[in-house]
């Protein structure tokens, strides 16, 4: 496939923007998620749907770009409490956001159920070419002003007592460096992702994307789908 035919390919989003701020309670009850469109995330390796739904929606104002997860599950569990803790290991959403459209640097934000954050900045030498190669995270950047809240439907650590879990982030536009415009044009276009991690028994994991990456790998930025702000 060459880069023409892979672009075409790949997902676009159309986000958009809302005159108010969302308020994070972390069960997407905010009245202006009603204003967002739906996507569905998919098993990244073979692209059908996964043994449990996950949808995605995202907004943006001028100061935040929020991005919403509702998570059906009936195992909720996580260990990890310490920021930058590893907790892809275990359970958690993640937004791959690329606002200067380059291919080897953009910014991984990832929430736990527990709301446990991993932040980093990723500088990463994979190609189509060389989808192998090594990537190195800088978990020091800690966005300013990130927000994020999370809910937890039934109980968490117990397998068979939950329905699912919901996660909410306002990403701070200004802390997204390399994008042509902050806040966001009209018209304006960055590459993204959206992943979830499931592990419905510990040591065993599950890998959903929006855009599919065809292997057990999400650091592969040619895979990144369209974010079109409206």
């Amino acid at each position: 496939m060459n880069q023409v035919e892979q672009a075409a390919s790949l997902p676009e989003y159309i986000c958009k923007k809302i005159t108010r701020r969302i308020e994070l309670t972390g069960k997407l009850d905010d009245s202006a998620w009603l204003e967002a469109n739906v996507i569905k995330l998919v098993d990244a390796v073979s692209g059908n749907n996964g043994r449990f739904a996950t949808e995605v929606r995202a907004l943006y104002d001028d100061e935040f770009l929020y991005v919403g997860f509702h998570c059906e599950d009936s195992y909720v569990w996580g260990t990890v409490t310490e920021r930058d803790g590893p907790i892809w290991s275990e359970e958690c959403v993640e937004v791959f956001v690329n606002p200067a459209n380059v291919a080897h640097q953009y910014y991984e934000i990832n929430v736990s159920p527990k709301n446990t954050i991993f932040d980093s900045v990723i500088l990463n030498r994979r190609t189509a070419g060389k989808p192998n190669e090594s990537f190195i995270g800088l978990p020091e950047w800690n966005p300013e002003g990130l927000l994020t809240a999370t809910h937890i439907s039934g109980k968490a650590d117990q397998p068979g007592q939950t329905t699912g879990w919901r996660a909410e982030l306002a990403i701070p536009l200004t802390e997204l460096i390399g994008a042509v415009n902050i806040p966001p044009q009209p018209g304006d276009v960055w590459r993204i992702n959206f992943y979830r991690i499931d592990s419905p028994e510990k040591g065993v994991r599950e890998h959903y994307a929006w855009s599919r990456t065809g292997r057990e790998a999400f650091h592969l930025p040619w895979k990144f789908g369209y974010l079109r702000f409206e």
